[in-house]
């Protein structure tokens, strides 16, 4: 992957996870998803845990090569860690249960 394309999606990941964290510590949500959440909690570690997501798989695919030859492993980090924050963002648009 060229060096300006890597800069990119790190970058784009980068801004996910912060966003995860100021949702979290602060309870503010994006303008363009306050109409979706119902819980900011869920959905500020689903945010955290897409941008570990990417960054891991941004990395795996940026070095061709790592040392030690963690290529299937950082990518089967990367791909677990997306998919358990897309399933986190998604549960944080259903009402909560409450008291169950």
């Amino acid at each position: 992957m060229p060096d300006a394309i890597a800069w990119l999606f790190t970058a784009i990941a980068v801004a996910v996870a912060v966003c995860g964290a100021v949702e979290l510590v602060t309870g503010w949500i994006m303008p363009w998803e306050r109409d979706r959440v119902l819980r900011p909690v869920p959905h500020g570690i689903g945010l955290l845990l897409l941008g570990g997501g990417l960054l891991c798989l941004v990395g795996a695919v940026s070095f061709a090569a790592p040392p030690g030859g963690v290529l299937p492993e950082a990518l089967a980090a990367g791909a677990a860690l997306f998919v358990a924050g897309t399933a986190l963002r998604g549960a944080a648009s259903f009402p909560d249960r409450g008291g169950r």
